[in-house]
């Protein structure tokens, strides 16, 4: 559950991250919503392809801003895929689903349990 918790939580920050962008840019250069969510992709990727509208200072410290807040949720999620496999609980979810798949391929058997005093 608290895996299932920061997963959720670093959805909404990347989500966040886009919304951010995507007005940010929106408002700085002026540009439509599929040109500013562009700008936002190459931005938090560092692909670069080029800049939609003049860039200007304020849009250039943006960018950078936008840089360094992509590239912490980024590493803020890769931290939490990465302590899911030392912890082991990925392990178990595995184990756990592959035995449920078992128990529910069974048909016409029986369980017989035991116990002793």
């Amino acid at each position: 559950m608290k895996n299932k918790r920061k997963f959720i939580i670093t959805i909404f920050l990347l989500l966040g991250v886009f919304v951010i962008g995507v007005t940010g840019y929106m408002m700085i250069l002026n540009v439509g919503v599929v040109d500013a969510l562009y700008m936002t992709v190459i931005t938090i990727s560092t692909v670069g392809y080029g800049e939609i509208g003049k860039m200007t200072d304020t849009s250039m410290v943006f960018s950078i801003f936008i840089i360094f807040l992509g590239l912490s949720v980024f590493a803020y999620g890769i931290t939490n895929l990465i302590s899911l496999f030392f912890e082991g609980e990925l392990k178990d979810a595995w184990r756990k689903k592959k035995m449920d798949s078992k128990i529910n391929e069974l048909k016409n058997h029986y369980i017989i349990c035991g116990a002793e005093k």
